[in-house]
């Protein structure tokens, strides 16, 4: 049987696709093969937040990413939530991040982790096309913490894998997932997916894993430059291209496709980045 904190990585997978779906416990516990007596312990340990807590935070996470990028109502934000008026939206949302849901909206961010913002995007040229994607198969490996030390540690477990067992293919596509918008989620809580679009029967490795990134549509945006800048171009697309555009986020995480074969070996100016946007 696969070790504890494989299984709770399984558990967290579960949790973030799940969301929209009430969470029985029972189930977890026969799923996932934990003893009642011991899961909560466990998870705790690992995450430093129990796994209700852990729900409730992501669901709340979601919902701000809605008050500020989406055009739903606050009640419709609300009831997407799970919760059944307002009030207790309302009180949530206060508690967790220390302010109103209208403060968010009106600010573009939450107090806790407001940051500088760009007040003006006209040095920022991008061509944006709405395209239909196919869903896609790959082989991932996460990092948490900081975009920066999350996407080093994931892709340093991913790429000696695919390496030391020749899965690389002229084809293959090298995608960086991230979950989390450092304006709401705390640092130490955000989430990237290093990914290669690999597929492959043979067993994996502890923190290697498969999964689909689904299909859709997307807005589709090629970024030039270094990485840092990247949340420049998120910046713009979110808050001047999104809302001008007729489109909704989807709720699915964007990503990023990267178009330099190495990296390490290309100037940060002439870096070449797809970032897509999922929008209904």
């Amino acid at each position: 049987m696969q070790n504890n904190h494989v299984r709770l990585e399984k558990v967290v997978r579960y949790l973030e696709s799940h969301l929209d779906q009430p969470m029985v416990i029972e189930e977890l516990l026969s799923k996932f093969y934990f003893s009642k007596y011991h899961f909560h312990h466990l998870f705790r340990a690992y995450y430093g937040e129990g796994v209700y807590a852990m729900r409730k935070r992501l669901l709340l996470e979601r919902a701000a990413r809605s008050i500020i990028y989406g055009v739903e109502s606050m009640t419709e934000i609300a009831f997407s939530c799970g919760y059944e008026n307002q009030a207790s939206f309302n009180k949530a949302i206060r508690k967790q991040f220390s302010c109103t849901p209208s403060y968010i909206r009106h600010q573009k961010t939450v107090p806790a982790l407001k940051r500088q913002q760009l007040t003006s995007f006209e040095d920022i040229k991008m061509n944006i096309n709405v395209v239909d994607r196919k869903s896609t198969e790959v082989l991932y490996s996460r990092g948490s913490g900081k975009y920066s030390d999350a996407a080093a540690t994931a892709w340093g477990q991913l790429m000696p894998f695919v390496y030391s067992n020749r899965l690389i293919q002229p084809e293959t596509i090298m995608i960086g997932i991230s979950h989390d918008d450092p304006n709401i989620t705390h640092v130490d809580n955000i989430r990237y997916d290093a990914c290669a679009t690999i597929v492959t029967e043979m067993e994996l490795p502890e923190g290697i894993d498969r999964k689909t990134i689904l299909g859709g549509k997307y807005a589709k945006a090629l970024h030039k430059g270094t990485y840092e800048k990247l949340s420049e171009a998120y910046s713009y697309l979110l808050l001047k291209w999104l809302p001008d555009s007729g489109f909704e986020l989807r709720d699915q995480p964007c990503f990023e496709v990267y178009l330099n074969r190495d990296p390490r070996r290309t100037k940060p100016e002439n870096l070449k980045t797809e970032i897509y946007i999922p929008i209904k």
